[in-house]
């Protein structure tokens, strides 16, 4: 990483000095001035381990004061409200923390022997890790736009590429629409601080993804259900795929886990606690994929929700 503290000031220094501007000059003038380079900066927090400004956001490592936790976040405030990206037991690296991510390795036995994984976004890796060592004979793929968060999960978050474990650097809207390869299981996991981008939710984007998967293959999507356009992502991931199914995270967690199947498999909870419990007598999990599987809800799809296009993306 390039940089010192000091650098810290100085883009603390041009983010004041914009406050007086209008809304678009600001934009463009944090864009002209983050582009220079990468700047790490000074942890705004006591348990802040590292924080840098890359070229799309602010990431910060974080320790709990016991050592044990390490969390990744995006663009923080301090302020008790900001939504954790990854966070790993440093003792245990491969353990599942977050909620989400164990409720999204339920949709895992839905596929037979997966061979491909895409993961749409890497975050501290928590997923990937998992699944590298869970799944010895399955390839786990991840798309990740900032090349920062790729160096940060490696330098802090444990993470190894291999064989087995590879990541494409690069927008993975665009990845998808150039890629030829087939997956079995294709996660979408991919968020800025406050949401999921409009681009990654679109009816065409989720096409593309559905022609990526192989025969048998299933999508897992983490959506925040208290999103405002929540009801407007489950109409538009409706109108690719014939089958959708929902897993609610516990309380607080607003997360649900989406998975959705390419064609008609009329799936019962009963079925899906059959194939979970195979699945984790052949690969133990060390979850209660039951329980999760037992949270199941059918999405109720809203009329007045409308359905995500690329040409009604906003303009910010």
């Amino acid at each position: 990483m390039l940089g010192s503290g000091l650098s810290f000031s100085l883009f603390e220094a041009i983010k004041g000095s914009t406050m007086s501007l209008n809304r678009m000059h600001r934009r463009l003038f944090l864009a002209i001035a983050a582009a220079f380079l990468t700047l790490p900066v000074l942890a705004q927090h006591s348990n802040a381990i590292y924080e840098v400004k890359s070229q799309y956001q602010t990431i910060a490592v974080w320790d709990s004061t016991d050592g044990q936790r390490r969390q990744l976040l995006f663009d923080p405030n301090w302020n008790g409200t900001d939504s954790i990206q990854s966070e790993m037991n440093k003792s245990n690296p491969n353990e599942l923390v977050l909620d989400y991510t164990k409720h999204m390795i339920a949709s895992v036995p839905l596929v037979d022997k997966p061979k491909r994984i895409l993961i749409v976004g890497l975050g501290g890796a928590s997923l990937q890790r998992y699944l590298h060592n869970l799944l010895p004979d399955t390839v786990i793929e991840s798309a990740e736009l900032d090349p920062v968060v790729l160096e940060i999960a490696r330098e802090y978050f444990y993470f190894i590429q291999d064989d087995r474990q590879k990541v494409h650097i690069g927008d993975g809207r665009e990845f998808m629409e150039k890629s030829q390869e087939k997956y079995d299981i294709i996660m979408l996991d991919a968020f800025s601080a406050t949401s999921i981008p409009y681009r990654l939710s679109t009816q065409e984007f989720l096409q593309r993804v559905k022609e990526r998967l192989s025969k048998g293959g299933i999508v897992c999507a983490n959506l925040w259900s208290h999103q405002a356009d929540y009801p407007d992502m489950l109409k538009t991931y409706a109108t690719v795929f014939p089958e959708l199914h929902v897993l609610p995270c516990r309380l607080p967690w607003s997360n649900h886990i989406l998975i959705a199947m390419p064609a008609k498999q009329m799936l019962t909870v009963k079925k899906w606690k059959e194939k979970a419990v195979a699945f984790d007598k052949a690969h133990p999990t060390g979850l209660n994929l039951i329980e999760f599987v037992e949270r199941h809800i059918t999405p109720q799809i809203q009329d007045d929700a409308r359905v995500l296009l690329d040409k009604d993306a906003p303009n910010d």
